[in-house]
């Protein structure tokens, strides 16, 4: 009975480990694909003088890992136009997608920039603001890769150093 404890003890450890580990390199994938999303809003806005609902349309059909939610929920919200509020309703997709990314605090700060001034500007302030959020994101994506390479195998081998270690104590 006491080795089905400690086998239960090492395994949950060593999961919880390795869910932390994938937890961060989910967020590196999701930074990825929010430079890739907004390099398509912006290269639509620019070359194609697409407008935003169609641009972010593109950005969600280009996108995946939740990223691409994110700018489906802003897109519809502008379909919609139930709130003259473009900054409200960047918001609320953000909120809506949540739960779905993996991203920080400061991640999300990044992407709120881009809703203070999205829809009231001309193209080319659109473009010089979607240029500062996807300077900071790949900024952001640069320091959580190198952390999560740093980092990857020490989350994965404290989880079952941890679990060792419980064990001992236990035998």
């Amino acid at each position: 009975m006491q080795l089905v404890g400690i086998g239960l003890i090492m395994s949950s450890c060593t999961l919880a480990g390795f869910a932390y580990d994938g937890y961060e390199g989910k967020r590196v994938k999701q930074l990825e694909q929010l430079l890739m999303g907004f390099e398509v809003i912006r290269a639509e806005i620019d070359y194609q003088l697409t407008p935003l609902g169609e641009a972010l349309e593109r950005a969600s059909e280009m996108t995946n890992d939740g990223v691409n939610e994110l700018f489906a929920n802003f897109a519809e919200k502008l379909a919609q136009n139930n709130d003259i509020d473009t900054k409200r309703m960047w918001y609320c997709a953000i909120d809506d997608s949540k739960r779905k990314l993996s991203l920080k605090d400061e991640d999300y700060k990044v992407l709120e920039t881009f809703g203070t001034t999205v829809g009231m500007l001309d193209k080319e302030m659109q473009k010089k603001n979607i240029d500062w959020v996807l300077s900071r994101l790949a900024q952001k994506k640069d320091v959580a890769q190198a952390m999560y390479e740093r980092k990857s195998k020490l989350y994965r081998g404290l989880g079952v150093l941890v679990g060792l270690s419980i064990s001992i104590v236990l035998i």
